[in-house]
């Protein structure tokens, strides 16, 4: 019930912050069985696609991210997917406000890059999809990674630039 109230305006998800609900929906992906625990998932989801970002930061302030990535560990692809798209929002909408890059540090801490890490060998193509998507956009470093590959060619061919130096090498 609490996740299509959560899938509602604002103002709805607003009324399950001021409830007191948010914390005991953290508390049941941390420690809840698994059936409650897919539906505290959607809750959170649903309220970080919907939600401000006054109430998505409210979450992570609740401690929601170390639960959503342990989660990750669930056997069931619907359950990955929701918990990607939850972290997607998250993350994008973190991204606005400057704080991306404290959000990734906050899930790597807690273990969750190398799960999302480990979907993309996942049998479900949205699973892997959705990893992927998420590490290019927030996890890779593509400062690391210019130049590394050669310039091609009009014909397509790798062009290397490496030259010797004039007098040869010297061993």
């Amino acid at each position: 019930m609490i996740s299509n109230i959560t899938a509602g305006n604002v103002n709805q998800i607003q009324s399950v912050i001021d409830e007191g609900l948010v914390p005991l929906i953290v508390d049941i992906i941390a420690k809840g069985d698994f059936k409650s625990q897919k539906e505290a998932v959607w809750v959170i989801t649903n309220l970080t696609s919907g939600g401000t970002p006054e109430q998505i930061a409210y979450c992570i302030q609740a401690g929601v991210l170390a639960p959503l990535c342990d989660m990750l560990s669930a056997k069931e692809s619907k359950v990955a997917i929701v918990i990607l798209e939850g972290l997607m929002n998250i993350l994008t909408t973190a991204e606005k406000f400057g704080q991306a890059e404290s959000i990734c540090v906050m899930i790597e801490e807690c273990g969750g890059l190398d799960k999302i890490e480990q979907m993309q060998s996942h049998e479900n193509e949205q699973v892997y999809n959705a990893a992927l998507r998420l590490i290019e956009k927030y996890f890779s470093d593509e400062e690391e990674t210019l130049g590394v590959a050669p310039e091609t060619s009009e014909q397509g061919n790798f062009e290397f630039n490496a030259s010797a130096p004039s007098s040869g090498f010297e061993f």
